[in-house]
């Protein structure tokens, strides 16, 4: 384990201990952590694929906000994937071993029956990516009771930023959210795109401490990539403001009582290869579409033939993997963008479907 695992590992502790509950949850992750583990190995060998631990599913492209630079606008909103479907691919995955599942979107929430499904797999630990919008005090009691959902609520730091690129009076719903959620007693975090124009705030004492203060356990900084309909290059963050926030980052586990993530530092690690394309994690789209990560919409399978196995098997998605370049980022924060024009082209020898390039 390296230095700053083990620090982040002392930040969940300094929350856990807090009150019993607390303990309960966590050790409860850390046993379906272990057991996902064994099913993982023992189901890896049977069907000679990689089965990621990590699952990012996004039920829905639809959202009730219109942000600037989102990397999933334009994207199809219509055949989304049923609730029979969702609930069969949950199914797939806790039998595979598949500890987590990132739900993403468009707004999750939007969906009726999300809340639903995810209380009929608790070997699954999901994250609920939302912008807060939709949560009530209702919706937070039930988060609360699934004891397997952890909810992250987006922000781009105070309310300048976040009202800019979001909305007006974004900063305060998603603010209300996660005081609904502390309420109720629910696990709950936040994430941010850090980008040139909001990374100081984020990397600020004052930001983090008041993340701390309305509950949030966890908190994850994901690096702004370029991609979607409109991007914003004067958002890029050049590698001094990167290896700031990093400093910034580890400084923030050692003193505060928040479990924090960092991407793609924490995701790429010290060989700097990334995790998608099915080394430990892979993107299903609304359609079923088996996407490398949610920043490349280009894919050559769909778990409506073959579900989730298929996926795992996938010789587009091995081909990336056996392409250790294409892992490995250079100036963005995702190697898989960066490196577009050749996934591409190896795509067109599997003959996939990449009409919905970003």
């Amino acid at each position: 384990m390296h230095r700053e695992e083990k620090v982040n590992y002392a930040a969940l502790w300094m929350w856990a201990r807090s009150s019993p509950r607390r303990m309960i949850f966590l050790l409860r992750i850390n046993w379906g952590r272990w057991c996902a583990l064994r099913r993982r190995r023992r189901q890896q060998r049977r069907i000679d694929g990689s089965i990621p631990s990590v699952l990012a599913v996004s039920p829905t492209m639809r959202c009730n906000y219109d942000c600037q630079a989102c990397y999933s606008r334009g994207r199809p909103e219509d055949d989304q994937l049923s609730t029979e479907e969702l609930d069969a691919l949950f199914s797939e995955a806790e039998e595979l071993g598949v500890h987590s599942i990132v739900l993403t979107g468009g707004e999750p929430l939007l969906r009726d029956d999300i809340l639903d499904l995810t209380t009929r797999h608790h070997r699954l630990l999901f994250f609920l990516i939302t912008n807060g919008s939709l949560i009530t005090p209702q919706i937070a009691s039930r988060i609360a009771r699934s004891g397997n959902v952890i909810a992250l609520v987006s922000l781009e730091g105070f309310a300048g930023h976040t009202d800019e690129r979001r909305q007006p009076g974004a900063y305060r719903t998603a603010m209300r959210a996660l005081a609904y959620l502390r309420e109720a007693r629910a696990v709950s975090g936040f994430t941010a795109t850090n980008t040139a124009a909001n990374i100081d705030e984020l990397g600020s004492d004052e930001f983090i401490n008041q993340m701390v203060d309305v509950g949030c356990a966890v908190g994850f900084f994901t690096e702004y990539v370029p991609c979607g309909s409109n991007p914003r290059s004067e958002w890029v963050l050049d590698e001094p403001a990167r290896a700031a926030l990093r400093n910034r980052v580890l400084e923030f586990r050692r003193r505060k009582p928040i479990v924090l993530s960092q991407f793609p530092d924490d995701e790429y690690g010290r060989e700097n290869r990334c995790s998608g394309a099915g080394r430990s994690s892979l993107h299903i789209n609304a359609q079923g579409d088996v996407e490398p990560c949610p920043f490349m919409s280009i894919a050559r399978e769909n778990i409506r033939h073959g579900g989730l196995i298929a996926a795992c098997r996938s010789p587009f998605l091995r081909a990336i993997r056996e392409h250790p370049e294409l892992l490995r980022r250079q100036r963005y924060a995702c190697s898989l963008f960066e490196h577009r024009d050749a996934l591409d082209g190896l795509a067109q020898q599997f003959d996939a479907d990449s009409e919905r390039k970003p």
